[in-house]
């Protein structure tokens, strides 16, 4: 009798407590793949034109101290003087819309709508799912707040990268829900000295 009233009171804590042991290794790991995919899109060229150029990227942005011209001196602010310049006068590169322009994953808004649904070896699943978006940057200034901008309507000089990560929809046993935001700045390829810098 004392055997199995042992039993009975021990087992359901050791299994409430492994169900909690995995549900938080389930987090973890979520929480990881999606910080490494942050980092791998981030890493990626800035957009589809800067896998053919260098160049800083002309936007339909319309504060007029990110535009790159020859009214600019292809040259905007933020940058190393004679060195992160803007598009020279051999021709404007645009930036692209956002999305696939083809069949590889091989810029930054190439991920926009990637979704990954993950099973685990105990078969619990979350789900990861990827936003990307132009932001409409402010006048120029010292300090910036990147939570406080806004979606633009084209083409702008910062690209959102949003990734958020819930429970599949078969798991439902302890839902969660996180979002991590990577912000890229439309820089091209950056030579300070003359030595790529990227």
């Amino acid at each position: 009798m004392v055997i199995v009233a042992l039993v009975f009171m021990v087992v359901p804590k050791i299994i409430f407590v492994t169900n909690k042991s995995f549900e938080t290794t389930m987090k973890e790991d979520a929480l990881f793949n999606a910080l490494s995919l942050g980092y791998m899109v981030a890493s990626l060229p800035w957009d589809e034109n800067n896998t053919k150029s260098d160049a800083i990227l002309a936007t339909s942005s319309p504060v007029g101290e990110y535009v790159c011209s020859a009214s600019s001196g292809f040259y905007r602010v933020g940058g190393f003087k004679g060195a992160r310049n803007c598009i020279d006068g051999g021709g404007t590169l645009a930036a692209s819309p956002i999305g696939r322009e083809d069949a590889l994953f091989n810029d930054i808004d190439d991920y926009d709508a990637f979704t990954l649904n993950t099973v685990t070896s105990k078969g619990a699943k979350y789900l990861m799912s990827v936003d990307i978006s132009y932001l409409q940057e402010p006048p120029s200034s010292n300090s910036l707040d990147l939570s406080s901008l806004t979606q633009a309507s084209g083409s702008a000089n910062i690209k959102e990268i949003k990734i958020s990560i819930t429970n599949a929809a078969t798991n439902r046993k302890s839902p969660f829900k996180t979002t991590l935001y990577y912000h890229s700045a439309n820089l091209g390829h950056i030579y300070i000295n003359k030595r790529a810098w990227r």
